[in-house]
């Protein structure tokens, strides 16, 4: 066949795909945006599919869609993927549409590569024969994990009921209320990184604001997800959520992705300090205390979708 008829019809095909994946991504921002128990199940896909060295279907708008058609998936791959491991798609299973990151043509003034973001079908494990295998975090301390980031950590008696923690920008550092134990307040450090870490990325622009409190609380939640620590204490409650544009869907669609982009961004940079420091406790101390699933030097490599 003609190679120009062959690339009209990728083009065509893929017209058609993001128009559907596009309906799919706004019904699926309808569907969850304040809502106080889907919210955090799609923040469960953000932390499956965002690890510090990046995973195939990472990115907002593949969380979103993968919410949407799977919101249990673990690992996605194509069909030549699954063969390579001896594994096969089980009869009558649909692919997932989500982003892939494509390489292009190099840049010729930048001699940069440029990638383009074409939707494609991928298969989760839990759509093959292949068998998933059993995790386990094991925290005697699950304070440590945010002692070991470079940033300070004290105990503040004037700090009042009703708030755990709070990060102080001009100090870098976080104050805690006396009389939680260690577990109690390990979600509040957890979410205060966040808030340091978008200090790091904001600069003077940082500040304590609905936006803000919004991606360390979501954050923080990712956090504690993803190193094994208890999330009890997160409420998405109606007023947790910021406001966001109320005019065209598009709009708000494009606020909520940019706010999930936040979260990956802050929560990631968090877990990859955290994650460091948890290997040089394993070096120095000589015991296992994290995941393997997070192990960066293990994590699958692959494509982040924006």
């Amino acid at each position: 066949m003609n190679q120009k008829i062959e690339f009209s019809q990728f083009i065509n095909n893929q017209k058609q795909l993001r128009e559907q994946t596009g309906r799919l991504t706004a019904d699926t921002v309808e569907r969850v945006w304040g809502d106080m128990e889907a919210f955090p199940r799609l923040l469960d896909v953000v932390e499956r599919f965002n690890l510090a060295s990046g995973t195939l279907g990472g990115g907002s708008a593949n969380a979103l869609l993968i919410y949407a058609q799977c919101p249990g998936a673990t690992r996605l791959g194509s069909f030549e993927d699954w063969k390579k491991e001896q594994a096969y798609i089980r009869k009558g299973e649909k692919g997932l549409r989500i982003y892939v990151r494509s390489p292009g043509k190099e840049d010729p003034k930048t001699h940069r590569m440029k990638y383009y973001y074409n939707v494609e079908h991928r298969f989760d494990i839990s759509q093959t024969t292949a068998r998933s295998q059993p995790e386990k975090v094991t925290w005697a301390e699950p304070v440590e994990i945010v002692k070991t980031s470079d940033f300070g950590v004290e105990y503040d008696p004037e700090i009042p009921d009703g708030v755990d923690a709070v990060y102080i920008p001009d100090l870098k550092m976080v104050r805690v209320r006396h009389g939680q134990t260690a577990e109690e307040m390990c979600f509040p450090l957890l979410t205060e990184f966040c808030h340091y870490e978008q200090h790091r990325l904001m600069g003077k622009t940082y500040e304590r604001n609905p936006e803000t409190n919004f991606v360390a609380y979501c954050g923080g939640y990712v956090l504690a997800r993803r190193f094994g620590v208890s999330a009890e204490s997160a409420t998405f409650q109606r007023e947790v959520f910021p406001e966001i544009p109320s005019g065209s869907i598009q709009e708000k669609c494009g606020a909520v992705k940019n706010l999930l982009s936040n979260i990956i961004r802050a929560s990631g940079m968090a877990g990859q300090e955290i994650q460091m420091g948890i290997t040089e406790m394993e070096r120095n101390f000589g015991e296992y205390v994290s995941s393997p699933r997070y192990r960066p030097e293990e994590a699958r490599a692959g494509a982040l979708a924006v």
